[in-house]
């Protein structure tokens, strides 16, 4: 019985401190920090960085002679390679020879055991455009890689900011539905002292079952707002956090032009685009050099037995190899043009990009300025119909407004509070969008290096 007890103490104590720390405050910084600790977006972008300087060091390489060692078994009665292999053997015997029949001779076992060097000398510059492709794309893959990371802590910061909106809608709701219901008791004490008709409550308790309504799709709103932020983080997606207090988003000034030249210079999925063009263009000088000599040095040192890895005979030779194409079947002139077109290709494409961010930028600045319009003018309605609502709410009691008029009045302040709402939360995330836009570090801005350490 005892060890039940505690048994059952101990799941009580573990369920306490899985809700403690499922409920524990959160930061905006803090869930920028998680999820760049958890992203998959963020390690698979780190790792095919790695991987593309790697490749970088593997073009480097080639530079390099080439170093291979062979072991070569053979067995023949082919007249030629008995003489050559037991000459190489240095087991040539020349009484022997003589009184054999040259021309069927017996079976030569012979084992080669070669050491190879092959020093390129010229490709043609193939392996000098191989080595810039490669050096480029480790510089996209780098970038690219940094905008994970910027583009991982924007897609956070928007979460954590649509679940502090939704929680919040929420709470309106819940209250503004308080409101309802004590208008609603009102309603039902007017009507069975025959102040107002049955028809007059029926309207109220259907606007309350319309606001229960509302406020259940706003709860379910706020769960999954929770959910796409722990999936950003990469965290349980069941997992609940309250929130710290947002703070107003950093202040930002200039002009759009500004904004816009800023942001084709500093975007950095911009600039991997334009290092991948530069390294599509050297595809050019490197299908070029199919139609140019080749020159390779090549030093080769061998040991000749009849049993693995002897060394009874040797041997060594350098050779200089050149090799020119002549004829391939017009393959190496398809793959100059094809170069060509794909070059052109992405040069439209980087165009496209830049409009784009262009494009972004101004919408993102449109947004910002839209959203600090629409929260003056929604604050000023709030003013009005919260004023409105008192006055309604003080003349039904009186008897001189109907249930529809209070119902009326009630509908226009949630609708001005729900619309400061939204326009007070969009300028946050418009500001975050014209950072995140224009190419500037959100890291930076939020000084993350600091708070992820």
């Amino acid at each position: 019985m005892r060890a039940a007890k505690m048994a059952a103490l101990g799941v009580a104590l573990l369920m306490a401190s899985g809700m403690a720390a499922a409920d524990e405050h959160l930061s905006l910084s803090r869930a920028m920090c998680t999820a760049l600790a958890n992203s998959p977006a963020v390690q698979a972008a780190k790792a095919s960085s790695h991987a593309a300087a790697e490749r970088a060091e593997q073009a480097k390489a080639h530079r390099l002679p080439s170093v291979d060692f062979t072991e070569i078994y053979d067995r023949t009665d082919n007249p030629a390679e008995t003489f050559a292999f037991s000459l190489n053997q240095e087991r040539f015997d020349m009484n022997a020879f003589f009184m054999s029949d040259p021309n069927h001779p017996d079976a030569l076992t012979t084992w080669v055991s070669r050491i190879e060097v092959v020093q390129p000398v010229y490709t043609g510059g193939k392996l000098s455009a191989r080595i810039s492709q490669a050096g480029l794309m480790s510089a996209a893959e780098a970038l690219t890689s940094t905008h994970t990371e910027e583009q991982t802590v924007f897609d956070t910061a928007l979460a954590y900011t649509q679940v502090a909106k939704a929680r919040e809608y929420l709470g309106l709701l819940r209250k503004a539905r308080d409101t309802t219901a004590e208008h609603v008791s009102l309603a039902e004490k007017y009507a069975a002292e025959g102040f107002i008709v049955k028809a007059e409550l029926l309207k109220a308790k259907v606007y309350l079952a319309r606001m229960d309504e509302f406020v259940e799709q706003a709860r379910s709103g706020a769960e999954l707002a929770q959910a796409a932020l722990n999936f950003h983080m990469g965290v349980s997606q069941g997992l609940h956090h309250e929130l710290d207090e947002l703070a107003p988003p950093p202040p930002l000034g200039g002009k759009l032009e500004d904004w816009i030249g800023g942001s084709l210079s500093q975007r950095r999925d911009l600039e991997a685009a334009r290092r991948k063009l530069d390294a599509g263009r050297l595809e050019l000088k490197a299908a070029r050099a199919a139609f140019l000599p080749e020159f390779a040095l090549i030093g080769r040192y061998e040991y000749y037995d009849d049993g693995p890895f002897g060394t009874n005979g040797s041997s060594s030779s350098v050779m200089g190899v050149a090799r020119i194409n002549l004829f391939r079947g017009g393959a190496d002139k398809a793959a100059r043009a094809a170069a060509a077109h794909q070059t052109r290709s992405f040069e439209f494409n980087v165009h496209r990009f830049e409009e784009g961010v262009q494009l972004e930028v101004r919408q993102a600045w449109q947004e910002l300025v839209s959203a600090r319009a629409r929260h003056q003018t929604a604050s000023s309605a709030v003013e009005a119909a919260t004023e409105s609502l008192r006055v309604r709410e003080e003349r039904f009691r009186e008897g001189l407004d109907k249930m529809i008029d209070l119902l009326d009045a009630e509908t226009q302040l949630r609708e001005a509070q729900v619309r400061e709402l939204v326009a007070r939360y969009d300028i946050n995330l418009a500001t975050y969008h014209l950072i995140h836009a224009s190419g500037q570090s959100l890291i930076e801005t939020e000084k993350l290096s600091e708070e992820c350490r």
